[in-house]
């Protein structure tokens, strides 16, 4: 087996994650670093176990953004209509699995963090109960009946098979582009060619309705544009709320992707300049990585404990932003 490398990289996610608080980077993508040998330092061991804990609305997100890619994978060469009913079924089961696994702290008897799920609610607060996870049921059968409503989701399965560039992977492999040297992860969840030409990138959302930011938009569109090599210009992003079935569309990625670059030559400079080591990618001082003074993040941070910000009371994180490698 190849040694596993621990690479410097980009994606609007980490880019996020270090401007709210260096050191949630920090045990994320650095301090937790191994943290999976039988050997590894206590902090590294936990930061590893925390790193894979996400809140109830996460995996809500995420069991939403599963299926649908399972669904379009596997779909008929053939137009055909949204299965509805599947799609909600294989939800509920996915979902009512992963609480269970929570529940029962599968994560920690059998030792593999990253293959049981940690509910946020259940590690940091008093669990989810009963009424709460019939709530998110419901939140995701509406998802499904909004996405099902909508054009972007009727056309994903009705589209010839041969335009679909990129659909939603598992693979790290299949969402690493090299951009200038640097490496560039991004996931659209869909990117279609149409008759003419255009690109179309999908991104499906879960969570509240909000300010759509038109750089992480862009970041897909290099993401494409490298894989693909197809120009920003020609590309239209779409955010799809599929609880509410609104489409917000988005055309001519150019000027936002000259801001995406500019943002990721920010991060690179500003990341690489902590490094005890930037050829090897070693984050060897900890307190290079500042934490936030704001405290109201660290409620709501899955690192709260390593950092000794127990004191207030944990607010689950929300939304489905959270999905970038």
């Amino acid at each position: 087996m190849a040694e596993l490398v621990n690479q410097f990289a980009w994606s609007w996610s980490r880019h996020q994650t270090f401007y709210e608080c260096a050191r949630k980077l920090y045990w994320q993508y650095y301090g937790s670093w191994g943290g999976w040998d039988d050997d590894a330092a206590p902090d590294a061991r936990t930061a590893y176990q925390l790193k894979h804990i996400q809140s109830l609305s996460m995996l809500v997100g995420r069991t939403f953004h599963a299926v649908v890619s399972d669904m379009l994978h596997n779909r008929s060469a053939e137009p055909t209509s949204v299965p509805v009913g599947q799609m909600q079924l294989d939800m509920e089961r996915r979902l009512r699995k992963k609480l269970d696994e929570s529940r029962r702290r599968d994560w920690k008897r059998y030792g593999r963090p990253n293959r049981y799920t940690n509910i946020f609610e259940d590690y940091y607060g008093s669990g989810v109960d009963d009424a709460t996870r019939e709530r998110a049921i419901d939140e995701l059968r509406a998802c499904v009946d909004g996405f099902a409503a909508t054009q972007i989701g009727q056309r994903a399965f009705r589209v010839p098979r041969e335009r679909m560039l990129f659909i939603d992977e598992d693979d790290f492999d299949k969402k690493r582009v090299t951009r200038n040297g640097i490496v560039v992860y991004a996931s659209p969840d869909l990117v279609v060619r149409d008759a003419t030409g255009g690109v179309h990138i999908v991104d499906w959302k879960t969570g509240k309705e909000g300010k759509a930011s038109i750089e992480q938009l862009a970041a897909y569109g290099l993401f494409v544009a490298e894989r693909f090599g197809e120009p920003v210009e020609r590309m239209t992003a779409y955010l799809v709320y599929a609880r509410s079935g609104r489409v917000e569309p988005h055309a001519d990625l150019a000027p936002g992707s000259r801001l995406a670059l500019a943002r990721m030559d920010t991060y690179v400079s500003d990341v690489r300049g902590r490094l005890t080591n930037v050829d090897l990618n070693l984050a060897g001082d900890r307190e290079r990585f500042p934490m936030t003074s704001d405290l109201r993040l660290c409620a709501r941070c899955k690192f709260r404990e390593l950092c000794g910000r127990m004191d207030q009371p944990a607010v689950a994180p929300t939304g489905d932003d959270d999905l970038d490698p």
